[in-house]
């Protein structure tokens, strides 16, 4: 049976996309920004301690809280990235790319909340740090956490579920996809942040340090030949 096309072309094997290194990159650089603000901040969140809060509206501790804060959003820009890469996937690149960039901007909101408490507590020095009852700098920093962290981590989780669906990968990847996607979309849950932290950093890394094959022109099927009609001698 011949495989050449109509035009004399032969088929290309139907290949799984791979993601950019790019888009490892820009992972990679948003797990470990968000994570060190999520872990360093101080940013009060989870059972309900005066004593955390009071030590996050601190003058002292504002500096520090605001600059993890801005590196957290910073790092969160490198989602788009990621956004760029998942991009350039058939059929599902540009709704899970909407969705990687939707948790782009949530996560910068409130990293912004987080970290703008804070320096409002500095700013506005005791008039400011004394009105504001602490319950109430409680709901903000939560509400700020959850945007900050949880909510981009719903997002990716989402496209590693849709990614372990898709298939192209290897086993081990697309079972690390499923585990990291559920925890991605539980994380407000905590021990499941962990997880899902985890998974970013293997997966990125994986898409840096994947074998990407050299990327070949298909090859011509030259036609065949066709033999020239000749007139026989006697009519011309």
């Amino acid at each position: 049976m011949s495989t050449s096309t109509p035009h004399g072309v032969a088929p290309a094997r139907a290949t799984a996309p791979t993601l950019p290194r790019s888009a490892g990159i820009g992972l990679l650089i948003y797990s470990l920004a968000t994570f060190a603000a999520f872990l360093f901040s101080g940013s009060p969140g989870g059972d309900y301690s005066d004593r955390q809060v009071t030590a996050y509206l601190t003058v002292t501790h504002g500096p520090t809280a605001f600059a993890l804060w801005y590196v957290a959003a910073l790092g969160a820009l490198a989602l788009v990235l990621f956004a760029a890469g998942v991009r350039r996937l058939p059929t599902t690149g540009a709704p899970l790319a909407a969705l990687a960039t939707i948790g782009a901007a949530v996560s910068v909101t409130g990293a912004w909340l987080s970290g703008g408490l804070a320096v409002a507590m500095a700013e506005g020095s005791d008039p400011v740090r004394t009105g504001i009852p602490h319950p109430v700098a409680y709901v903000l920093t939560e509400v700020g956490n959850l945007m900050a962290v949880c909510g981009p981590a719903l997002c990716v989780g989402v496209i590693a579920l849709v990614l372990a669906a898709r298939g192209g990968v290897s086993v081990w990847l697309r079972v690390c996809c499923v585990i990291g996607g559920v925890c991605g979309i539980l994380a407000p849950y905590f021990y499941t942040y962990f997880i899902y932290m985890l998974f970013t950093v293997v997966f990125a890394v994986a898409l840096i340090a994947a074998r990407r094959a050299p990327t070949r022109p298909s090859r011509r099927i030259s036609p065949v030949p066709r033999h020239e009609s000749r007139r026989p001698a006697s009519l011309q």
